[in-house]
């Protein structure tokens, strides 16, 4: 199924993904137009959307994202459109367009959706509100999230994938898939590193615990609240504002469904995560276990070539950083070489290693970075 890499994107949702997806393509100027359904009643005017994608509390003016500081504006109201970068937004925003299926996308020429709501995440449903609705009137959705089957009886179908930069593009078959995950940004900063040491050690690869610190999001509460109906989850009720919380991510399985290697040669997996509170910039702490001797640098060389076969994916540090220092990254996963740690052991005749390794990523741009290269992908430029 042909699409064009030059055709209007559709992007439904604009909070913080979709908005940065939209400065993101208006910043290259790859589209005239970017056709955009907010999915539900949005302020009082034109003006408003305008301020929104002007102003941003973690990056800056959307001015200063794509020029510095050189004090002109690239973002105006014309002819009843928003204008970024003189790149036109359509904004659907009547009721009609609040649900995927009633969305008109081919009439605006848009052959990929990117939804990014968070909301519609089961490939197996086939309704108007759900990710297929798009494929009404659009030929490929890409999923800014992992994807959540409902009924746990159901597979995912022959026509949806997961794919990661860096680790499993080859199995998006451009023929069969219309809808595409790309997985969660911690999975994007994970699953690189993993898939290195996989290929690398093989079955020398005993098990890995993976915890990332990650910056807060929406979902989470500015104060204390009461928790919702049917809420598991009831620390993401806590404040952000003065709270490290525990909470939860699919990192682990997602990381088994794009690497599946890592079940076949037995190897032990594990994830958590703690929230924290800054905007953005996490960062994945990676325990790894190995059968063997191996030192910092032999460790050191599998990311180095790693990253040089990658580098778009992965960055490989030298540097001591910070999290303030990788946000507005456009890696997947920084490698921090100076932060990494081992320690090797002798059990009978065998050696065996523990290696602590740290890898940087920005959830928000980052993560926001990767859907263009999947985009890139989908439509025969990569």
């Amino acid at each position: 199924m042909a699409v064009l890499p030059d055709a209007p994107i559709g992007v439904m949702g604009i909070g913080r993904i979709g908005k940065l997806l939209v400065w993101l393509y208006a910043a290259k100027k790859q589209q005239k137009e970017i056709v955009i359904a907010t999915g539900r009643k949005t302020g009082t005017s034109l003006e408003d959307l305008a301020t929104y994608f002007e102003y941003d509390s973690t990056y800056g003016s959307f001015n200063r994202f794509i020029g510095g500081f050189s004090g002109k504006s690239a973002v105006e109201i014309k002819d009843g459109h928003v204008y970024l970068n003189g790149v036109k937004l359509i904004w659907l925003n009547e009721p009609d367009y609040r649900v995927p299926g009633k969305i008109p996308w081919d009439t605006f020429g848009v052959n990929v959706v990117f939804d990014t709501t968070g909301k519609m995440l089961d490939p197996t449903r086939n309704d108007e509100n759900s990710l297929r609705g798009h494929l009404n009137h659009a030929k490929k959705v890409i999923v800014t999230a992992p994807f959540k089957v409902k009924d746990k009886g159901k597979q995912i179908p022959d026509d949806a994938v997961t794919v990661v930069g860096g680790v499993n593009f080859d199995k998006y078959d451009a023929g069969k898939h219309v809808i595409i995950s790309n997985a969660s940004c911690t999975t994007n900063c994970c699953a690189p590193p993993i898939k290195a040491l996989v290929d690398h050690f093989g079955d020398k690869f005993i098990s890995y615990a993976l915890t990332t610190v990650h910056a807060v999001t929406n979902s989470q509460s500015t104060l204390d609240v009461l928790p919702k109906d049917g809420d598991k989850d009831t620390r993401k009720r806590r404040s952000i504002l003065n709270n490290m919380i525990p909470t939860s991510t699919g990192a682990a399985k997602a990381v088994l469904e794009v690497i599946p290697e890592v079940q076949k040669l037995g190897i032990g997996s594990q994830a958590s995560s703690i929230r924290v509170p800054v905007n953005t910039g996490s960062i994945v702490i990676l325990d790894v276990s190995l059968l063997g001797d191996y030192d910092n640098q032999y460790i050191h060389k599998i990311f180095k070539q790693y990253s040089e076969k990658n580098p778009d994916i992965m960055c490989y540090s030298e540097k001591q950083l910070v999290s303030s220092d990788i946000v507005g990254s456009t890696y997947s996963t920084i490698y921090d070489a100076e932060f990494t740690h081992h320690r090797t052991t002798k059990r009978g005749d065998n050696y065996y290693t523990m290696v602590d390794l740290n890898f940087w990523y920005d959830n928000e741009f980052g993560y926001v970075s990767s859907l263009s290269r999947l985009y890139d992908l989908v439509t025969g430029r990569r």
